[in-house]
């Protein structure tokens, strides 16, 4: 009974609730990260961006490994590339001004940039983060973990007061589905984004296109300040075969002659073995327009696209396509980059050395071929 009774003997269970879970670590990681590349506070500069200059200008890239639980991410952070601005008393930063991805979003300088990030181009943001699974791990598919990762992005913006975008990939990376977030002082944005399989048929003109707009961002005016809009139409023609080639193909029998090595030493190869052309993509683009200047339907459009003000063109090329130019090119570089000599590089010697080598096999063998010749005796008297 006096064992019993002792309190010495009686065990305590305790329970560490400072422990941080596996998803507490994620979220301090991100902000670890946010905190090293000083994407901290306030966003930097509030020019606009100059009409082509996501094209034109230079963007730059940040990656970091970071991991929740045993499944890796890769965060990478883009940004464009700008001069440092003078602080002419003009453009301070106020503490309550929209961040600059949200004014990026109202400015339409850069529309419809032809080499850009699919972000850049949907949105028009100059710098954002993205969070992607690793190379060899699975996609980020089922709902609930598409959330968890929402959460902690939105966690890690709110604790660390980043107001560049931040957004994590979902769905099967051939989807390009991502979502993310952009905090600010009593402000947020969320990006959202549904990949359909068709395009339902009130989406395909303007008028159900700013039924959609006008629903999502919810204003209460009356009546609605008007849009501004920027259009574009994109064809695209991927089958050649039924076009001609306005050079044809080498031929090679023509071109070695029916002999080993070639009979025109003297020229360049020119010519595509395959058609080097992939894609044709011929843009007609409206830049900017009001709302009521132009009306498309289901019923009736104004959109004449050889009326467009703006015609592009852009070619997208195949991988790696077998010219014979560029081959040879390539290979006279590589020649004139090696440090070993012409006998090395052709793996025998000149013309003369190869002769006086041939002579000299050729006069050893005669005189294997050739008979002993008698040799005088020392004994014997010599003839006089």
């Amino acid at each position: 009974m006096a064992a019993d009774s002792d309190p010495e003997s009686e065990v305590f269970e305790i329970t560490d609730f400072t422990t941080a879970s596996e998803w507490e670590r994620f979220v301090s990681r991100v902000e670890e990260v946010l905190n090293e590349w000083k994407l901290i506070g306030l966003s930097a500069g509030s020019v606009d961006p100059e009409k082509g200059e996501y094209t034109s200008g230079t963007w730059g890239e940040k990656c970091l490994d970071i991991n929740f639980a045993d499944f890796k991410f890769y965060i990478t952070h883009y940004f464009l590339k700008q001069e440092c601005e003078k602080d002419n008393g003009k453009d301070k930063l106020e503490e309550d001004s929209f961040p600059l991805a949200m004014q990026d979003l109202l400015c339409m300088n850069n529309d419809f940039p032809p080499r850009a990030h699919c972000l850049v181009r949907w949105y028009g943001i100059r710098e954002f983060v993205v969070i992607t699974p690793g190379t060899n791990c699975e996609a980020i598919i089922s709902e609930s973990k598409c959330n968890l990762l929402h959460s902690s992005v939105s966690i890690a913006l709110a604790n660390s007061g980043c107001q560049v975008p931040m957004f994590v990939q979902i769905q099967q990376k051939w989807r390009r589905v991502y979502a993310g977030e952009c905090q600010g002082p009593g402000v947020r944005t969320d990006f959202e984004m549904v990949h359909l399989r068709k395009v339902p048929s009130q989406y395909n003109h303007l008028s159900g296109l700013l039924d959609v707009f006008k629903a999502k961002i919810g204003c209460n005016l009356s009546p609605l300040p008007p849009i501004n809009i920027a259009i574009r139409f994109t064809y695209i023609l991927q089958d050649w075969q039924q076009h001609a080639w306005p050079q044809q193909p080498p031929d090679f029998d023509t071109l070695l002659g029916g002999e080993v090595g070639g009979v025109e030493f003297g020229k360049l190869p020119f010519g595509a073995c395959e058609e080097p052309i992939r894609e044709l993509h011929l843009a007609t683009t409206w830049p900017h327009l009001a709302e009521g200047i132009v009306v498309d339907n289901d019923v009736y459009s104004d959109l004449d696209p050889l009326q467009a003000p703006h015609w592009s063109v852009r070619v997208r090329t195949a991988d790696n396509p077998q010219c014979l130019l560029g081959d040879f090119l390539t290979e006279f570089f590589k020649l004139c980059g090696r440090k070993e000599s012409t006998e090395e590089v052709l793996g025998r010697g000149m013309p003369e050395e190869e002769g006086k080598e041939n002579s000299d096999i050729s006069s050893a063998l005669s005189k294997l071929t050739e008979p002993p010749q008698p040799s005088p005796s020392p004994n014997c008297p010599s003839p006089t």
